[in-house]
């Protein structure tokens, strides 16, 4: 999965992902969302780098949210009803290890997923080219599964934290702000 053509083909198979993570994690129904609706800010996102250890290639794969939406899920899966920030961080992490994990045998021969890192943000950067994402309408709000080729090693592959690696790298979330 080393090019756009190839990332772009994935999309349908993204959507039902989504969907089934959805369905199956947090046992709510959704419906795609095709009219290009986005989060709104302030928004959690979970990060985190897939690499193809064969075809030497990253990706990073976020799922991203409305706060309103993260904490709406923290509250329903810890059963509390009024979820700390750090609850939310933790919930939206999760969400991303699961569908990174999906990404990662959808679009790997043989690859290695980091850890997730995950932020409450009120601004994202720009994504990369080649970007392509999947949404979907839950509790009338967007969740979105963003999957973006990076073209070179920079910063936000060098200070992703894999298993079994020293936790001595600062978490950075290069694309965010």
């Amino acid at each position: 999965m080393s090019d756009a053509p190839e990332l772009e083909s994935a999309v349908p198979h993204l959507a039902t992902l989504l969907g089934e993570l959805i369905g199956s994690v947090l046992g709510e129904e959704s419906i795609p969302i095709l009219d290009g609706r986005r989060p709104v800010s302030p928004m959690g996102i979970s990060h985190l780098i897939v690499h193809d250890v064969a075809a030497d290639f990253y990706l990073a794969v976020e799922v991203r949210a409305s706060v309103d939406l993260v904490s709406d899920l923290a509250a329903k899966l810890l059963g509390v009803p009024d979820p700390a920030p750090d609850d939310m961080l933790d919930v939206i992490a999760e969400l991303g290890n699961i569908a990174a994990g999906n990404v990662k045998t959808l679009l790997c021969t043989n690859g290695r997923l980091s850890l997730p890192a995950s932020a409450l943000l009120t601004h994202l950067a720009d994504d990369p080219l080649g970007t392509v994402r999947a949404a979907a309408d839950l509790l009338d709000h967007v969740l979105e599964l963003v999957v973006m080729p990076l073209t070179r090693v920079d910063v936000t592959v060098t200070a992703a934290r894999w298993p079994g690696a020293p936790m001595t790298n600062v978490i950075q979330l290069a694309n965010l702000n």
